[in-house]
Order: structure tokens, then C-alpha cells, then sequence
């Protein structure tokens, strides 16, 4: 549903977009839970939560990611992405290990009906917002066509062609290292589980370093994407010639730096250059 998922989002008033998607993911969650607790869950019936939740995802996620650009305004866009990775890699680090401790003393119910309360919060942020301080993009009105359209906007449009190319690209043969880390931890360095603790911890540590330095740095368009890149690659070859774990683990830091320096550098390149009422549609395709 991701590339249609943009249209709707250039059509919507996103904070209101938001609030929904977020209560119908809280839904989804609480159903879940309910099921897990009754002790009724089936796999067939995860596969279609699973399912609607990656609907929901779809166009939550450009939603999300464009609305920034209104709460912060183009100036201070790059900061916020960047921050927001940071807080993302944050997460990745410290709610798998909440989850372990959550399952251990309450069980796998308790994790996911918490999941489903935790969406209060941030569906309770947007309704607080201050609706004059943001800076919204008109919707687009409906019309035939518009997915066609988009697509057609960004093949004729280089700044942004380039850049999701290259995500494309880098994104399928690149970010797929973190599927590898555990035969890396066990084959690599005959390790266990700590072992492959320890390396996508160090992966995360060099994420956060990264996402503050570029907030600081605040600089988007072509050559930073190049060099982000280029510093990725060259991150990842040094990882994996590494020749003890001490070494792996100082090469995943700096795979976690350049990883985040990457990513944010695409997303603010891409919906600086983008026009506000394609921005939704591009950000789709990211």
C-alpha cells in the first residue's frame, strides 16, 4: 500500500491522520493482547494483525515524517530527523531489553496490552499541540491520477530521483547487515547471544554519536548523501575485515554512525526538495 498510502497523505490534514492511524494501531495491539491473555491466539490470526498493522504503517509513516516538517519548519528539519533517529536507536536499545524484563515478571500479555496503552501518549501530544505554531501544507484536492502523478514528478525531478535510487540501492544491499550480525556473532567469533548483544549495542551507541553530530553538522542535498554513503560503505568493508571482536566492535560503531548519518541526510534532502503538495507521495516511496 506505500506508494498509494502518499496520496492519502497529501490529501489529509496529517495531525488528524495520525491521531487516527495511532487509535486504530492501539486497536490492533489491544486485540492482541486480549487474545494472548485469553489464551485464544492463533497464528492465522497474528498473520492478519500483522497484515492490517503494516497497513496502518503505510501511511503512518510518511504522515509522520512530513508532519515534522511542519512542527520545525525547513531551517531546523535536518536537527529534527537527526534527533529522531537518535531517540529511534535509543528505543531499539533499551525497549527490547523493557520487553525482556516486562515478559519475565507480567508475561507476553501485560508486554502487548502496555503497547496498546502506550499510544495514549503520543495520540494525547497531538492533541495538545498548538495548531498556530505549526505550519501546514495545504491538502491536495482529490483528482484522478495522483499516484501517476507522483511518480511521474519525481522520474522528471533529479534531486529527487537520485537520492531514492540510491536508497533503493543501498537500502537492499546494505541494511540488510543487521539480519547477518548473529551468524557474525556465532560463526565469525564463535560467540552467543552476548556476543551478538554486544555488537548491535556497540551498533547503537555509534547511532546516537552519529544522529547528535549530524543534528549539529545540518547540512542536506546531494554531496552529503554521497559522502554518507561512502563513509557507510567504507564503514561496513572495515567491519567486516575485522580481525578480532574488539575490532568488529569499534567497525559496528562506526556502521551505526554512518547508517544514521545516511538515512537522515535522505530523509531531509528529500522533503526539502520536495514540493508541499508531493511530499507525501515522496516520502512514500522513500
Amino acid at each position: 500500500f506505500g506508494p498509494y498510502a502518499g496520496v492519502v497523505v497529501d490529501r489529509m490534514d496529517k495531525r488528524r491522520l495520525l491521531i487516527g492511524l495511532l487509535l486504530v494501531a492501539s486497536a490492533l495491539a489491544t486485540v492482541l493482547g486480549v487474545l494472548t491473555a485469553t489464551g485464544t491466539v492463533q497464528l492465522w490470526q497474528v498473520y492478519v494483525l500483522a497484515f492490517l498493522l503494516g497497513g496502518v504503517s503505510s501511511v503512518e509513516t510518511p504522515a509522520r515524517q512530513t508532519f515534522v516538517l511542519e512542527l520545525v519548519g525547513p531551517d531546523n528539519l535536518r536537527n529534527a530527523v537527526s534527533l529522531n533517529s537518535v531517540l529511534v536507536n535509543v528505543a531499539r536499545a533499551v525497549g527490547p531489553a523493557l520487553a525482556g524484563i516486562v515478559i519475565a515478571t507480567g508475561g507476553m500479555a501485560v508486554c502487548f496490552l502496555l503497547n496498546a496503552i502506550s499510544f495514549a501518549a503520543v495520540i494525547d501530544s497531538l492533541l495538545r499541540l498548538d495548531l498556530a505554531a505549526l505550519t501546514p501544507s495545504a491538502p491536495a484536492p482529490r483528482a484522478p491520477g495522483q499516484l501517476r502523478e507522483g511518480l511521474a514528478y519525481v522520474r522528471r525531478t533529479p534531486a529527487l530521483a537520485v537520492p531514492l535510487l540510491s536508497m533503493a540501492l543501498i537500502g537492499c544491499l546494505a541494511f540488510a547487515f543487521q539480519v547477518v550480525l548473529p551468524i557474525v556473532a556465532s560463526g565469525t567469533f564463535a560467540g552467543d547471544a552476548s556476543t551478538y548483544g554486544f555488537l548491535t549495542a556497540a551498533m547503537g551507541a555509534g547511532a546516537v554519536v552519529g544522529g547528535l553530530g549530524m543534528a549539529a553538522w545540518g547540512r542536506t542535498g546531494m554531496w552529503s548523501l554521497a559522502a554518507a554513503a561512502v563513509a557507510f560503505g567504507l564503514a561496513m568493508l572495515a567491519t567486516a575485515l575485522a580481525p578480532t571482536l574488539t575490532v568488529a566492535l569499534i567497525g559496528m560503531g562506526l556502521v551505526g554512525a554512518a547508517s544514521v548519518a545516511f538515512q537522515s541526510t535522505g530523509n531531509s534532502t528529500l522533503q526539502l526538495a520536495a514540493a508541499p503538495h508531493m511530499r507525501g507521495r515522496v516520502m512514500a516511496l522513500y
